[in-house]
């Protein structure tokens, strides 16, 4: 069956891509404007000849206008199934995850962090139009549920291809859920994995986009950063966002404290950066984004060094990454 509002989405996405207004769309076709509004919001599917002209006319199948895809299954050679998420990990949230998974849930975090990305935040607004002009399908790993940049991807191209992920389907499923009633795009799609183990193909993913997700890896986040020039098409690019302590600001702390640190929460010094290059990237740009400091942060680094007495500043990077 036909879902016609996804038909009109599709179709509308098109047209704006051609630069073409509804006007000028139904001059082409030898229709009125408003059947070409019908057709975009979704209360009419054109007949098979004016189907033909529109595959003509966006070089596309008929059946690519009228269908949705499992486009993850292209991906991945996985069916997603009836429930529209792909779960490469097991469908129950882990035992060691339940409690958080629930207050996300009993929160409303999804939905207050949603409404929180359409507010004007210049910075995270940059970065989502960075990424969505850069075409294809954008992969957002380790969404959480702030979303990463998924949320500003959106704002800037509410037609986006995206696939949102995540090692938590709690995270993944509520997600979907608000999306679904605030959006309904055709183009958003949802998987629970690993991303030190992605499903995807080799050279299938234009753009890797990681609002944390690596920083905040359970895995080994070397092994995350080889995954993502793996998937990633020859190209494409890895955005993704880092904070660690650095140099001076380790230097500058008492003796003790850094002893402490080092052999407690050795991951906070982590720049990441050669760990990138040893991934295959060549091309690496930085961009110093802010910083944060313990003393405004719930957290377990935050908890040790109140427990040390020092308020530790976290220098935040967006890295821009090229598969050459």
């Amino acid at each position: 069956m036909v879902n016609k509002i996804h038909f009109g989405k599709r179709i509308s996405a098109l047209r704006r891509k051609s630069g073409l207004s509804q006007t000028d769309l139904a001059e082409k076709l030898g229709v009125t404007s408003q059947a070409v509004s019908k057709w975009e919001c979704g209360n009419a599917v054109p007949d098979i000849d004016m189907l033909l002209e529109l595959s003509h006319l966006y070089k596309i199948t008929i059946n690519e206008m009228l269908e949705d895809i499992d486009l993850l299954c292209r991906l991945t050679g996985r069916e997603t199934g009836p429930s529209g998420i792909a779960y490469f990990v097991p469908e129950q949230e882990r035992p060691s995850n339940a409690e958080w998974a629930g207050e996300i849930q009993s929160g409303n975090w999804i939905k207050r962090n949603w409404d929180q990305s359409r507010t004007a935040n210049p910075y995270m607004d940059a970065v989502g139009k960075q990424i969505a002009s850069c075409g294809g399908i954008v992969l957002e790993i380790g969404a959480g549920p702030g979303g990463g940049y998924m949320p500003y991807i959106l704002k800037a191209n509410p037609d986006a291809a995206i696939i949102i992920s995540d090692l938590s389907p709690t995270v993944v499923r509520e997600w979907k859920n608000l999306l679904d009633k605030t959006l309904d795009s055709p183009n958003i799609y949802y998987a629970a994995f690993d991303f030190c183990q992605m499903p995807f193909k080799d050279n299938s993913i234009d753009v890797i986009s990681d609002g944390g997700g690596i920083g905040n890896c359970e895995g080994v986040k070397a092994k995350a950063l080889k995954e993502a020039y793996r998937v990633l098409k020859p190209g494409g690019k890895l955005i993704t966002s880092t904070g660690f302590v650095n140099k001076e600001t380790l230097a500058a702390l008492p003796a003790e404290t850094q002893r402490v640190l080092i052999q407690k929460r050795p991951d906070v010094f982590e720049d990441l950066y050669e760990d990138t290059v040893l991934a295959g990237f060549s091309k690496i740009d930085s961009v110093i984004s802010g910083c944060w400091y313990t003393g405004d942060d719930e957290s377990t680094i935050a908890d040790l060094a109140r427990s040390l007495g020092v308020n530790l500043k976290f220098t935040s990077y967006t890295r821009y990454c090229s598969k050459e």
